[in-house]
């Protein structure tokens, strides 16, 4: 990780947590979206075009975030809070696998941590070992369906399913364990795409035990992407999202009214999240603004970098303005950051 990222904390930075979330975040918080790599994951060329369109790829970040980098930004991030997560690699095409899983596996033994398997689309055979190497579930991803995957990140898998890189051996093996599934939808419609919907239905139904997670609440960054698909998905009674991403009160409002604070889990797509910004809503369509310009945001480096803050904390900060706008207690508030993730740990350790 480079140390653009890693830098202290401004005073300004340090001022927003002891004045909007000290208080608000209970002691314990379990981060349910990290992901951790070192740059020799890479095995294949990554291409200009994939540099300026993936954000995980991005000049800032593609050099990898340790865990020993992940302990250095919630201590300074977060102090007098006990931080924790779930970790998984970089699941991308030109990364090697078997890499990013064994980092993850190291670094979950290190810290005492749980961690999610990235699997190959195709993948036949569980590895042996599973459990002890500290992973309770799979982080499969549409970037991986390599026939249907494009140059163009912003026409991510536009025809793939999610039974096109979620294997039959992974649901079985998920089932089996009720492990946890972390799902990036594909396709650009999201939630409001009909076969998503479908399919996500179709495994809630036939895969009662899984754990079943939306990553970024089926990427739900707007309030268009998610205020008619929720209804969809409320009587999906295995169905999870997290909040990695996303810093809209209104996506949050409708998750806590619909689904309850029982089936969110806070997450921050670290080391994303570390970037100074802001995820906005323009005539329902969502865009990344981070303080220092990107081909894939929207910036201008006239803006004052001061007067930006983290990601992350404005993930925190969406999430609270929803949970004050709906009178939740202070359970709820521990529920979310906290207890929802942690009684998902402790269920699928009584299984294995």
């Amino acid at each position: 990780m480079k140390d653009t990222l890693l830098k202290p904390l401004t005073n300004e930075d340090l001022e927003i947590f002891k004045k909007e979330f000290e208080d608000f975040l209970p002691y314990e918080i379990i981060d349910s979206h990290v992901h951790l790599w070192e740059r020799d994951i890479f095995v294949k060329t990554i291409t200009k075009e994939r540099l300026d369109q993936n954000p995980a790829l991005d000049s800032e970040i593609v050099d990898g975030f340790r865990i020993e980098d992940f302990k250095k930004f919630v201590k300074e991030a977060f102090p007098g809070k006990k931080y924790e997560g779930i970790f998984f690699g970089l699941p991308v095409k030109e990364a090697d696998l078997d890499i990013c899983n064994k980092y993850v596996s190291d670094a979950c033994k290190k810290s005492d941590s749980y961690g999610l398997f990235n699997p190959t689309a195709d993948l036949k055979e569980i590895p042996s070992g599973f459990f002890k190497d500290r992973f309770i579930g799979f982080k499969p991803y549409p970037d991986l369906v390599d026939y249907k995957a494009p140059e163009d990140f912003s026409k991510l898998n536009i025809d793939v399913s999610m039974f096109d890189f979620i294997s039959r051996t992974v649901f079985e093996f998920c089932q089996e364990y009720g492990l946890i599934l972390l799902i990036h939808i594909p396709r650009a419609g999201r939630l409001n795409d009909r076969r998503n919907i479908e399919e996500i239905k179709t495994m809630g139904k036939k895969y009662p035990n899984i754990k079943i997670i939306l990553a970024h609440a089926g990427r739900s960054y707007c309030y268009s992407d998610i205020n008619e698909s929720i209804k969809y998905l409320k009587e999906i009674k295995n169905l999870y999202v997290d909040t990695a991403m996303i810093n809209s009160f209104s996506v949050n409002k409708v998750l806590l009214e619909e689904l309850g604070p029982d089936r969110l889990l806070y997450g921050s797509d670290l080391p994303i999240a570390l970037l100074k910004g802001k995820n906005i809503d323009i005539n329902n369509r969502h865009y990344f603004v981070t303080a220092t310009p990107k081909t894939w945001s929207l910036s201008s480096s006239k803006m004052d970098l001061n007067s930006f803050t983290y990601f992350i904390y404005e993930i925190i900060r969406a999430l609270k303005i929803s949970v004050r706008s709906l009178n939740l207690g202070k359970r709820d508030v521990e529920n979310i950051f906290y207890g929802n993730c942690n009684n998902m740990i402790k269920e699928i350790k009584g299984n294995f």
